[in-house]
């Protein structure tokens, strides 16, 4: 498998610009400060993840320090610091998915796909992160949520392999289909 590329990838910071300039206009030190978390928001939905460029361009927009953006990006969760991989699953380990087997899935993902520290496996095409959360499909369960829109549910070791090849024969013909039918 290849190694994930992230350092020095090119991110176009032209859309978070226009954005900070018109919503992120802090009038005092003290509302910088509230501003960095709807910030990083910002470029999160933007690109996925919040790139060291946008970090820095976030922190001079908003006059705080680089020290403070990366405080609040490594203290919340739900804040990526490092590129996700082509898909994203956002699997459910609320207590009907545990007891449904979610944790047996979980388990597949890091032995068969060597998930990294980030949740992501190691050629880039999947980022899976566990939501101790419920994703309010109880009657799935175990239930996941794959490119942020789509729900799988009755998940299993089984049909993750599934999925993951599916990804895996797109990714050799060219295809980048939004949707798994």
């Amino acid at each position: 498998m290849e190694e994930r590329e992230t350092a020095g990838q090119e991110i176009d910071l032209q859309p978070l610009r226009r954005i900070l300039e018109e919503r992120y206009r802090p009038r005092d030190h003290q509302e910088a400060q509230e501003l960095v978390v709807g910030a990083c928001q910002e470029a999160q939905h933007l690109y996925g993840w919040v790139p060291p460029q946008a970090a820095q361009l976030i922190a001079e927009h908003l006059g705080v320090t680089i020290n403070r953006v990366y405080g609040l990006l490594t203290f919340y969760a739900d804040f990526r610091t490092e590129s996700p991989g082509e898909h994203f699953l956002w699997l459910c380990h609320g207590a009907a998915c545990y007891i449904a087997g979610s944790q047996k899935v979980v388990d597949a993902l890091r032995t068969e796909y060597r998930l990294g520290e980030d949740g992501t496996t190691s050629d880039g095409l999947l980022t899976v992160q566990v939501f101790d959360g419920c994703l309010g499909a109880c009657d799935l369960a175990p239930v996941a949520q794959l490119d942020h829109h789509e729900y799988i549910g009755q998940l299993d070791a089984n049909r993750l392999r599934e999925l993951v090849e599916e990804f895996r024969a797109r990714r050799r013909v060219g295809g980048n289909d939004e949707t798994l039918d």
